[in-house]
């Protein structure tokens, strides 16, 4: 990512500025990621201590910064239930339940998806070192894979870059009635100025992110969406959502709070908070991933059944299961 230096951080410490967008990584292992060269001021390394001018151009290699910080972490297996969809010599995919980390980390080493992966590794009869291809959100639940060997990560990591996996997510979201039941949501992702944690549309410095979208039904304020994802930047769906005027229900970082049923019209919110109560986290789930095999070339196509909170949602609202 790149962050262009406004006029509020002029002057400011290169390594405490960008401490801001890993809180949870210390100084000092930021200040070995700009040692290491992975944090440029204006395309050239800068020490630690560099101060900050104006317009200056920043850009940090996020992944290499993470990777670099948890490189020496073990992960330590852990007995965690695993709903596993689909299995075989090469990859594993779970249905990830919702308030569920994905990685452990520095400030979390253990109760995680990937803890709980290690632990069924170390009991097959083959044994395997799991590697998760890619990600979801804490409180997002659904598909997600993880390949038993580095080179079937990747591969199958490759087909993520060029966009060659099929992936479809169900949301509800709340707002007034849409003008379009489809369209396109093609805004560019980047940092949050105010709040490094989140991110938002960002046409100067954003990357690229594409969001297909349907709604499936739309009742009281409540949309019933369905989302295909072109692009795989952190938060998109919850981003775009949100930037569009129809954020994900429940979703406290992007506006999807319950103080949006006071925008409704009074005959409308109770039905909306019938659909709230459903919620203790966003209401998004990956429903279907789908991509031609790495070695076998067969065409792989997952589900992931709904969780429960969906499931009493669903039944609220009425929405027919042939559409899901």
């Amino acid at each position: 990512m790149i962050e262009k230096i406004s006029f509020e951080f002029a002057g400011e410490r290169l390594d405490l500025f960008v401490w801001k967008f890993f809180e949870n990584l210390s100084r000092n292992k930021i200040q070995e990621s700009i040692q290491r060269g992975h944090v440029l001021v204006n395309e050239k390394r800068e020490k630690k201590s560099y101060l900050l001018r104006e317009n200056d151009e920043i850009s940090i290699n996020e992944e290499k910064v993470l990777e670099e910080n948890s490189r020496n972490l073990t992960v330590i297996p852990q007995e965690i239930p695993l709903d596993i969809i689909w299995e075989d010599e090469n990859y594993i995919a779970i249905n990830k339940p919702a308030h569920l980390t994905v990685h452990p980390a520095i400030w979390q080493k253990s109760g995680t998806l990937l803890n709980g992966l290690y632990f069924y590794a170390d009991c097959s009869v083959e044994k395997f070192t799991p590697k998760l291809v890619h990600r979801l959100d804490k409180d997002t639940s659904g598909i997600i894979v993880a390949a038993k060997s580095d080179n079937a990560h990747e591969k199958l990591a490759e087909k993520f870059a060029n966009r060659e996996i099929y992936k479809k997510y169900f949301g509800i979201c709340t707002g007034k009635f849409p003008n379009e039941m489809s369209g396109v949501m093609e805004f560019p992702i980047g940092r949050d100025k105010k709040d490094p944690l989140k991110r938002a549309v960002n046409f100067e410095n954003g990357r690229e992110a594409r969001t297909d979208y349907e709604i499936i039904n739309y009742e009281s304020g409540i949309y019933f969406t369905s989302f295909r994802l072109h692009s795989g930047r952190t938060h998109q769906i919850r981003v775009h959502c949100s930037h569009c005027g129809f954020p994900i229900i429940c979703d406290e970082m992007y506006g999807g709070n319950k103080e949006k049923i006071k925008f409704l019209q009074q005959e409308n919110r109770p039905f909306a908070l019938k659909i709230y109560d459903c919620f203790s986290r966003q209401a998004l789930h990956a429903r279907r991933l789908a991509f031609e095999h790495p070695f076998t070339k067969e065409e792989i196509s997952l589900t992931a059944p709904f969780p429960a909170d969906f499931e009493k949602a669903i039944e609220i609202i009425g929405v027919s299961k042939d559409f899901l």
